[in-house]
């Protein structure tokens, strides 16, 4: 299949990098997580078009598109997200986020009538509050992401196979996925989130009343959760449950064995659980 289309869109103050496969209703708006970029959703664009139209945006800060030095709250990312749907014609479409990419896929749905439906990966049920801390200043050591500055090529490479991210893919395709959260520097590849922009959203999320925003949303809900033998899938499958009895529309879940990366590690199976969903709403 040809691969996607690649655009800058203005979206209000920023311009935003979108990949775009063409395609039918309901259309699909992709949202990756914290630190990554619209690349993660290529394996399942090409799975579910031309059935559906599938668009994924490297969100402020991320990937390809503007890097504001402020504004990265969940205020100003559904914002950019509301005028980008204008933008591109997306009338009502299902907003599928991966990871914190999840939150930000319910607090669009939460905030105004522009989608039908979300779909959360491995994101949008746990209260980070609960994980990482009483109060912020805890917290923040324990969300601050390691030391990635002067990678280069070859050590990305290791990580993803190390990690099982290429098991469905292929290592060459997950690396060259992966490598999309990078840019070339004076020393080697840097993340293309800095520190100070990636801290700001990971206090935005921990500020975040998550079963208070599941109790806004009033769209069907799919959570697609990865689960595997570290002992937490039944910690995790009572979050599920948690967080779906919060939600007054209905909603369903799948559990996926792997790693939290599932769009790249088992496109397949997460690509089979959303159509199943979308053939099922009304």
């Amino acid at each position: 299949m040809p691969a996607p289309g690649e655009r800058r869109i203005p979206a209000g103050r920023v311009s935003l990098n979108v990949r775009e496969r063409p395609g039918g209703p309901p259309e699909l708006l992709c949202l990756h997580g914290l630190a990554s970029n619209a690349l993660w959703w290529d394996p399942l664009g090409e799975l579910l078009a031309p059935r559906h139209r599938v668009v994924a945006v490297d969100l402020r800060g991320h990937g390809l598109s503007d890097r504001p030095e402020r504004g990265y709250g969940f205020a100003d990312v559904v914002s950019d997200l509301e005028t980008l749907l204008r933008q591109l014609g997306l009338q009502r479409p299902v907003a599928v986020g991966h990871s914190w990419g999840a939150s930000v896929a319910l607090e669009l749905a939460a905030s105004a009538s522009s989608v039908s439906a979300v779909v959360c990966v491995d994101g949008g049920v746990l209260d980070v509050r609960r994980v990482f801390g009483s109060n912020w200043e805890e917290a923040e050591a324990r969300m601050r992401p390691p030391q990635l500055s002067g990678l280069t090529e070859a050590r990305v490479r290791s990580m993803v196979e190390r990690s099982g991210l290429g098991e469905e893919l292929g290592e060459e395709e997950a690396t060259r996925i992966v490598l999309g959260n990078f840019a070339e520097g004076p020393n080697g590849l840097t993340p293309r989130l800095d520190l100070r922009r990636h801290m700001e959203i990971a206090q935005a999320l921990y500020q975040l009343d998550q079963g208070e925003l599941l109790g806004r949303v009033s769209c069907p809900v799919l959570f697609v959760m990865a689960v595997n033998d570290d002992g937490l899938a039944e910690a995790k499958r009572a979050a599920v449950e948690g967080a779906r009895a919060r939600l007054t529309a209905p909603s369903e879940a799948v559990f996926v064995r792997g790693i939290h990366d599932l769009p790249v590690q088992r496109p397949r199976e997460v690509a089979a659980a959303i159509s199943a969903f979308l053939d099922r709403l009304p």
